[in-house]
C-alpha cells in the first residue's frame, strides 16, 4: 500500500529527525495566505477550506488543539519530521484498539506509530481483497484509518497543496509547489522563490518575512497563466462562509424560538408569541442566508448529501411553519416547528457527516429538475416530521389527559392538515424525482430502492386519510396493494438484517400487523399512532435505504452500521412510547363510557 512505503519516495531522512518536537509560530498573519485559490477536491476553494478539511480528516476536529487549521497544515507541510510522532490519530474505541492490538492505556497515536504496525498493515492488505460486499463495521474503522494515514503522507510530502494552475486545460490537474522546478518558466520559479522564503519565515516565525512572502506567492501565483482560476469574489464569499458557521448560529436562534414557543402555549400572551416566532424567523432567516452561500460556492443546489439533506429538512420546516402561522394563527406551529428545524440543523453540525462542498456527477446537474425536485421532497419530509412530533403530543394528551378532549380535538384537526400537506407535497416530489431520472438516466421509474421505498410511504399515508375520511366504504384495493409493498420488502430486507427464519418470521408478522392497524384502526388516536408509524417509512426512504440495504442509485449517503444500529435503537424506544400510550388510552377507555359521535362523523374520547 502506499502509506506502507513510509515516505521511501519522498525521504527516509523525514522519519529519522522524527524525534524534534513540533512547536507552531505564534506571530503570523495568516489572512493573505488562506486566501490562496488551490485545486482540491474536484472544486477550487481557498486554502482556508483546504486545511480545514484536510485536518478534520486526520484529527476529527477543525480546530485541532484551538489550533488555526491553515497553521496546522503549514507546520504539517513545511516541519513534517516534527509532526511524526505527534499522537495525531484519535483511535478512542476499546474494542477497535483491541482488535488492532494497540495499547488499551493510549487513545491516540502518532504517524510512524501506525505505520510500523504489523497487525494494521495485515488489515490493510485484507482490504484489498474484499470484493463485491459492503465492508463489516472493522474494515471500515481500518479503511477509515488508512485514508487518514495516506492524507497525512501526501501533506508530509508536500502534494495536497496545488496552487501551480494548469495553463491549458479548465478540468486539469494544478500542480504542488514543491513539484516546481528552478528551470521552469520565470512565472514559476518566482512562486517556487516565494514558497520557500514562506517555509523560511514559517520555521522562523518571522511575522514581517511571512507577510512579505505571502504577498510575492500570492502575486506570483496570480501571474501564472490558466485556463481556470475562480474570482475573487467567490474566494471572499467562501471564506466568509467558513467564518460565519451560519447553520450552528441557526439552530441556536431555532433553539432559543422552541424554548420562548413552549412557555408561549400556556402564558398566552399574544406579545409573547410575536417573540417566539420573530426567534422562528430569525434562525429561518440565518438557515436561509447560510444556503444562499452555500448554494453560490457549489455553483448548484445544496442538496448532494445528507448533511446538505438535513438542512433542506430544517428549511423546510420553517418555510412551512411560517406559511402555517400566516393561515392558522396556532400557538403550537412555531413550537413544532422550531423544535424540528432546529433538530435537523443540530444532527447536521454534531453528526460526523462530510459538511464540505463536493462536486456532483455531471449527469446530475445537467436539468433544472434537481432544483425542483429536491426542495419539494424535502419540505414533504419536513411537513410529515412534523406531523410525527403533533402526533406524539396528541398520543400523550389522550393516553394520559382524557378529560382535555377540546385540545385533543386541535392538536388532532392540525395535525390531520399536515398530513394532508405533507402527503400532496411528497406524491410531487415523486413525480419529479421522476422527471428528474427520466433527465438524467433516461427513466422515469426503475425500481430504484429509493423509489420503491418513497412509494411505499405515500401508500402509507394515502391509507391514513382514506381510512379516516371513508369509514363506511374503505378502499380495500388500495390497502392491499400497500400491505403486499410493506410486506415484500420487509421480506426483502429481513435477511439483510437477521439470518434466521425465526427473526424473518417476526418481521413479516411485525409488517402484517402494521397493515392491520392501517386499514382496521379508526378514530383520533388511532390516526396519531398510525402517522408515528407511516414516519418511519419515511426514515426507511430518507436513511434506511442508504446505511440499511446500501444498494441502488441513490448513493449519497451510504455509511456504517453505527446508523443502523441508532435507527433501530431510536425506533424501539419510539415504538415502546406509542405502545405504552396505546395501553394506557386503552385502559382508560375502558372505565368509561364510549365516546360520542362527533357531527363529522369522528370519535371525540
Amino acid at each position: 500500500m502506499m502509506w506502507r512505503m513510509s515516505f521511501t519516495v519522498a525521504g527516509i531522512v523525514l522519519v529519522l529527525g522524527s524525534s524534534v518536537a513540533a512547536q507552531l509560530p505564534a506571530s503570523l498573519d495568516l489572512q493573505t495566505i488562506r486566501e490562496l485559490p488551490v485545486q482540491h477536491d474536484g472544486r477550487w476553494p481557498p486554502l482556508d477550506t483546504v486545511a480545514r478539511d484536510l485536518v478534520e480528516t486526520v484529527t476529527g476536529e477543525v480546530f485541532y488543539q484551538g489550533h488555526d487549521p491553515v497553521l496546522l497544515l503549514l507546520g504539517w507541510t513545511f516541519d513534517a519530521a516534527s509532526w511524526m510522532d505527534r499522537p495525531l490519530f484519535s483511535i478512542a474505541n476499546a474494542e477497535l484498539r483491541a482488535e488492532l492490538q494497540l495499547p488499551a492505556s493510549k487513545t491516540s497515536f502518532s504517524y510512524n506509530e501506525l505505520v510500523s504496525h504489523h497487525r494494521l498493515h495485515d488489515l490493510v492488505d485484507e482490504l484489498g481483497r474484499v470484493e463485491g460486499r459492503k465492508l463489516n463495521p472493522l474494515e471500515s474503522k481500518v479503511s477509515s484509518i488508512e485514508e487518514k494515514l495516506i492524507v497525512l503522507q501526501r501533506i508530509f510530502a508536500g502534494q495536497a497543496i496545488r496552487a501551480i494552475p494548469d495553463p491549458e486545460s479548465v478540468g486539469g490537474s494544478w500542480r504542488p509547489l514543491t513539484m516546481a522546478r528552478e528551470e521552469e518558466p520565470s512565472e514559476v520559479g518566482q512562486a517556487l522563490a516565494a514558497w520557500k522564503q514562506l517555509r523560511s519565515a514559517f520555521l522562523a516565525d518571522d511575522a514581517e518575512g511571512f507577510a512579505k512572502a505571502s504577498e510575492q506567492l500570492k502575486h506570483s501565483l496570480a501571474a501564472l497563466p490558466a485556463a481556470h482560476r475562480p474570482s475573487p469574489k467567490l474566494i471572499a464569499t467562501e471564506l466568509r462562509y467558513n467564518r460565519q458557521h451560519p447553520f450552528r448560529k441557526a439552530w441556536m436562534l431555532m433553539v432559543a424560538g422552541a424554548v420562548l414557543a413552549a412557555v408561549a402555549v400556556p402564558l398566552r400572551r399574544r406579545w409573547f408569541d410575536a417573540v417566539s416566532v420573530l426567534a422562528l424567523m430569525a434562525g429561518f432567516g440565518v438557515l436561509t442566508y447560510g444556503l444562499w452561500l452555500r448554494w453560490s460556492i457549489a455553483g448548484r443546489i445544496p442538496a448532494a448529501n445528507m448533511f446538505e439533506s438535513l438542512l433542506f429538512l430544517s428549511w423546510g420546516m420553517g418555510a412551512f411553519a411560517i406559511l402555517s402561522m400566516l393561515i392558522m394563527r396556532d400557538r403550537i406551529v412555531p413550537l413544532t416547528a422550531s423544535a424540528m428545524g432546529a433538530l435537523a440543523l443540530i444532527l447536521a453540525d454534531c453528526l460526523p457527516l462530510d459538511s464540505y462542498i463536493r462536486p456532483i456527477a455531471p449527469v446530475l446537474l445537467d436539468t433544472v429538475w434537481m432544483s425542483i425536485h429536491v426542495p419539494i421532497i424535502m419540505c414533504s419530509y419536513s411537513v410529515l416530521a412534523l406531523a410525527m412530533l403533533i402526533a406524539h403530543v396528541q398520543l400523550v394528551v389522550m393516553a394520559v389527559t382524557p378529560q382535555r378532549r377540546e385540545l385533543a380535538k386541535a392538536v388532532d384537526a392540525l395535525h390531520y392538515w399536515y398530513i394532508h400537506v405533507g402527503a400532496i407535497l411528497l406524491l410531487v416530489g415523486i413525480i419529479t424525482g421522476s422527471m428528474w431520472a427520466a433527465s438524467s438516466w433516461g427513466r422515469y421509474w426503475g425500481w430504484d430502492p429509493k423509489e420503491v421505498w418513497s412509494l411505499v410511504a405515500f401508500l402509507g399515508y394515502l391509507a391514513i386519510l382514506h381510512v379516516r375520511a371513508d369509514r363506511e366504504r374503505a378502499a380495500w384495493w388500495m390497502y392491499a396493494i400497500a400491505g403486499l409493498l410493506v410486506v415484500g420488502l420487509f421480506a426483502l430486507v429481513a435477511p439483510k438484517l437477521a439470518p434466521l427464519n425465526a427473526s424473518r418470521l417476526l418481521a413479516l408478522g411485525g409488517a402484517a400487523a402494521a397493515v392491520f392497524i392501517f386499514v382496521l384502526a379508526r378514530g383520533q388516536f388511532a390516526t396519531a399512532f398510525k402517522s408515528v408509524l407511516a414516519f418511519w417509512l419515511i426514515i426507511m426512504t430518507y436513511v434506511g435505504v442508504n446505511f440499511v440495504l446500501g444498494i441502488g442509485l441513490h448513493s449519497y449517503g451510504f455509511g456504517t452500521g453505527a446508523v443502523v444500529r441508532y435507527m433501530f435503537l431510536i425506533g424501539g424506544l419510539d415504538l415502546i412510547l406509542i405502545v405504552l400510550c396505546a395501553l394506557v388510552y386503552w385502559m382508560r377507555r375502558q372505565r368509561r363510557p364510549s365516546p360520542t359521535i362527533g357531527p363529522a362523523g369522528d370519535a371525540t374520547g
